[in-house]
């Protein structure tokens, strides 16, 4: 019995130490590499560099539009992400406290549009906005950024709101509330740390999301942070030490974000726990 549970515990650890290593050797690997300069990659690529050289992080901003595709993910990710929480608290407050006719139907049609990947609606969407000029525009990328990511935004609001007693609800409407001051003046002040985990999740999956604006953007100008990255390799042959300075810079500010609201996002994810 003791050997089976010291072999179960060794599988453990390796198991866990494996999925360590693929976690983390990618960041390893970029970090190393950034501060490299093509000669010293060249000779070996999993070395540490010899000198921390911020070459080509300035070779980023000087010669690729790197702040001009940081300009475009600051303000598509920021539009997005005001509809996007809107959207979320709306409909979370009518799905998990309201009652309407059809309320379970419409849940689990949000429930089942999540399971579509990207790549199997991409040709509708593009089909979509081609049709009513949405191409080449922030609106367009902020709308189906939207479309696509609000459901699992609501089903996490709905299932939060849910558990908050219909009393409070009831006593808002005596005392005069209509809907939409329930939602704003009494139930989005209390679900603010759930607001800022869905915050989060949803921030970091605009400012990452690639196909929807590899299909969308097709204006150098245009172009968000992640879809710049992607196209520089191909469009300036860029060498992998620059590329993973672009990518750490790209990583930076999310990085930045999750610290600032490090504490919002464990008190919503702690929240369902404590309802109960």
């Amino acid at each position: 019995m003791i050997k089976r549970n010291n072999s179960a515990r060794i599988f453990t650890y390796l198991f866990l130490g494996i999925i360590t290593f693929v976690s983390i050797y990618p960041l390893y690997f970029a970090f190393i590499s950034s501060f490299k300069n093509l000669a010293e990659y060249t000779q070996s690529n999993t070395a540490f560099p010899a000198s921390m050289n911020l070459e080509n992080y300035a070779y980023v901003f000087r010669n690729m539009e790197f702040s001009r595709f940081i300009l475009n993910s600051i303000i598509t990710v920021t539009t997005g992400m005001v509809l996007y929480i809107i959207i979320c608290n709306a409909a979370g407050f009518a799905l998990g406290l309201l009652r309407f006719r059809f309320k379970l139907s419409i849940f689990s049609f949000i429930l089942f549009f999540q399971i579509f990947p990207q790549m199997v609606i991409a040709a509708q969407v593009f089909r979509i906005c081609s049709k009513i000029g949405l191409m080449n525009s922030y609106i367009g990328l902020v709308l189906v950024w939207t479309a696509y990511f609000a459901p699992f935004g609501t089903y996490i609001m709905s299932t939060y709101y849910a558990t908050i007693p219909r009393s409070m609800i009831e006593s808002a409407r005596i005392d005069g509330a209509g809907v939409f001051r329930q939602l704003f003046s009494i139930m989005m002040p209390m679900a603010t740390p759930m607001i800022g985990t869905i915050g989060i999740v949803g921030s970091l999956a605009m400012w990452t999301e690639l196909p929807f604006s590899l299909l969308l953007i097709s204006e150098p100008a245009k172009r968000p942070l992640s879809l710049g990255i992607a196209i520089m390799k191909g469009e300036h042959g860029i060498p992998v030490p620059v590329l993973s300075a672009a990518i750490l810079v790209s990583a930076a500010i999310p990085l930045i974000l999750y610290f600032i609201f490090q504490k919002t996002i464990h008190m919503g994810s702690t929240a369902g726990a404590v309802k109960g």
